[in-house]
């Protein structure tokens, strides 16, 4: 019975002592947090730490939070690709003057022309461009372009879909051997912060 009376005692010492806690108002005081029970009190609610009734805390030693530190850190620029590995793009001959693929002359054949989309994640706004590297002599010189669909994206962390068509004229299909899927070219997917 008496274990029963102190547990319950000390229950009520631990609830009611919250009534004593303090903080400082930085107006009054130089800015530093404190949480603390008031010593001053002249009954028993408070819990007795070391003997005196000057040192009081919760019941059970709760840890209580005194201040909040902001915690800062250093992010760099981070773009990603997915599965840039797994993808390819496979070109094809197009009407030189399809206005919706090449849309070059009668003259620049012969044409060829394909897409394929990409998913790219930043945490940056970016700018996205294609560049063929890698070309082999079936792209004659300058004769391509590569254009991105949307070409901005923004920096929100989130997955958005870029469609990468590259188009080249006047090709010298004479220097590879025929096939369906022959490398003429790799490209390159880049990205720049947008200012």
């Amino acid at each position: 019975m008496i274990k029963r009376t102190l547990i319950a005692i000390g229950l009520m010492a631990f609830v009611t002592s919250w009534a004593f806690a303090t903080t400082i108002d930085s107006s009054t005081y130089p800015p530093f947090s404190v949480y603390s029970f008031s010593p001053d009190q002249d009954d028993d609610l408070a819990i007795k730490v070391d003997g005196k009734q000057t040192v009081r805390w919760p019941f059970d030693y709760k840890y209580l939070e005194i201040c909040k530190i902001p915690v800062k850190m250093k992010i760099g620029m981070y773009i990603r690709v997915k599965d840039c590995d797994d993808k390819k793009i496979i070109i094809v001959q197009k009407d030189c003057e399809d206005a919706e693929t090449v849309n070059k002359g009668a003259g620049d054949w012969p044409c060829y022309y394909g897409c394929v989309t990409v998913s790219i994640l930043a945490n940056f706004n970016a700018q996205i461009r294609g560049q063929l590297v890698d070309r082999t002599s079936v792209i004659n010189g300058d004769k391509w372009s590569v254009s991105a669909t949307p070409s901005d994206i923004p920096g929100d962390g989130n997955y958005h879909d870029v469609e990468l068509c590259v188009k080249t004229w006047l090709a010298k299909i004479e220097k590879a051997a025929a096939g369906d899927e022959v490398d003429v070219a790799k490209l390159s997917v880049q990205a720049r912060p947008k200012v």
